[in-house]
């Protein structure tokens, strides 16, 4: 007698999960309504929600990635760049599998897988677009990603520097290109340590627009960059130099590097600069020369205060309350994380549990929820940089 044969070799987790979304996909009510009524439903969700959502359907995916649903969600006409009026996250990334970015309007943390690049990590951002590379070994090609859209593209290999001390990003007047800014050395064979070597640096400048690499003027030669990332401000590159501390600018134009002829705020210690809305903003311990101690976390900005004089004017003390639990975890020498996302100042180290944030219109100190790398995913690479989330890019 013969009999049917019920037994089967068992499918998979990832098997059945496919074969499930799929006629799920086929029965499913969304996928037949009409895409105006999809559309005015995205439209009232929250970005990292729409992201989340892409997943229900293929018309629903479609329509996400589309360039006229983004130009309704910001209100724009076919002319206007989506990028200037999105609003922008806290960036906090550093060596390992995920970044985390802060959303003000949501007021939560994001995780956010990295691009697995062997030997790179983020090391820059401008409007959508993040910059990857290696800071501490020979780095002769950088990439670009998007990482809402999953998307990275490597570029050419620079033409002399072979080893990065300072890399930066930053968009073109027309938001369409950009440009990226690396200074660093020829030899990348490291006898010495740093401070003993005698080097010389350059600087190359990568131009979207051209898809080449071009020479500039080299930095000033007792230029010495820290771990401060630098910041654009009124189409300028600033970016703190060290021993001792002191603010050099880069014009892109011109390809040319100069000092910033404003005296440093006295007994500061690990300052970190932030741009917002046009204003140039620091950030630094100040410390007490007699015994060593951090007396507090001091911001200034940088002022005109005659003519073509220019100034670091005090702006805020960070309060005694949150200054005491801020600092409690750090050591001496823990560099300072910071980013200007609108008016909110951003400050934070790979040691603090929670990142605190002062809005610069209101003058009001915050405290934001802990971000999904403390503390197992921080070290003291940890950068944090000013992310606008967008699925679009006319350069990926």
């Amino acid at each position: 007698m013969q009999t049917d044969n019920f037994e089967s070799k068992p499918k998979s987790e990832k098997q059945l999960i496919s074969g499930d979304f799929l006629q799920l996909e086929a029965r499913s009510p969304w996928s037949g309504l009409p895409e105006e009524v999809i559309e005015r439903i995205l439209l009232w969700l929250p970005l990292a929600s729409t992201v989340q959502f892409r997943s229900v359907c293929k018309k629903w995916n479609s329509l996400f990635l589309s360039d006229r649903y983004w130009r309704k969600r910001y209100g724009m006409d076919e002319n206007q760049d989506q990028e200037v009026k999105r609003p922008a996250w806290f960036f906090l990334c550093t060596t390992g599998k995920f970044s985390c970015a802060f959303d003000f309007e949501m007021n939560r943390w994001y995780k956010i897988p990295n691009p697995s690049i062997p030997r790179m990590s983020i090391i820059a951002a401008a409007g959508s677009v993040l910059c990857l590379g290696n800071l501490v070994a020979e780095c002769k090609i950088l990439s670009i990603c998007n990482p809402i859209k999953k998307t990275v593209k490597q570029l050419p290999p620079t033409t002399r520097i072979q080893l990065i001390h300072k890399a930066t990003m930053c968009l073109n007047k027309d938001a369409h290109s950009y440009k990226i800014v690396v200074a660093g050395e020829e030899n990348s064979i490291i006898s010495a340590p740093i401070n003993s070597r005698v080097y010389t640096l350059y600087t190359e400048i990568y131009d979207s627009s051209t898809g080449h690499w071009r020479m500039a003027d080299n930095p000033l030669p007792n230029a010495k960059f820290g771990s401060d990332p630098g910041v654009w401000c009124k189409g300028l590159f600033y970016c703190i130099t060290e021993l001792p501390y002191g603010v050099v600018r880069f014009d892109a134009e011109s390809g040319i590097w100069s000092e910033l002829d404003a005296a440093m705020p006295c007994s500061v210690s690990t300052p970190v600069l932030a741009e917002s809305n046009g204003r140039l903003i620091m950030v630094g311990r100040v410390v007490n020369n007699l015994n060593k101690d951090i007396d507090k976390i001091q911001i200034w900005e940088l002022q005109s205060v005659g003519r073509d004089i220019k100034a670091w004017t005090e702006l805020q003390q960070m309060p005694p309350s949150i200054y005491s639990e801020f600092m409690a975890p750090l050591k001496f020498y823990s560099p300072l994380v910071c980013s200007a996302i609108g008016d909110w100042l951003c400050i934070d180290t790979h040691l603090s549990p929670c990142a605190i944030a002062f809005n610069l219109y209101n003058n009001t100190w915050k405290s934001l929820p802990s971000d999904p790398l403390f503390p197992g995913n921080r070290n003291f690479r940890l950068l944090g940089l000013c992310y606008k989330p967008a699925l679009s890019g006319w350069y990926l």
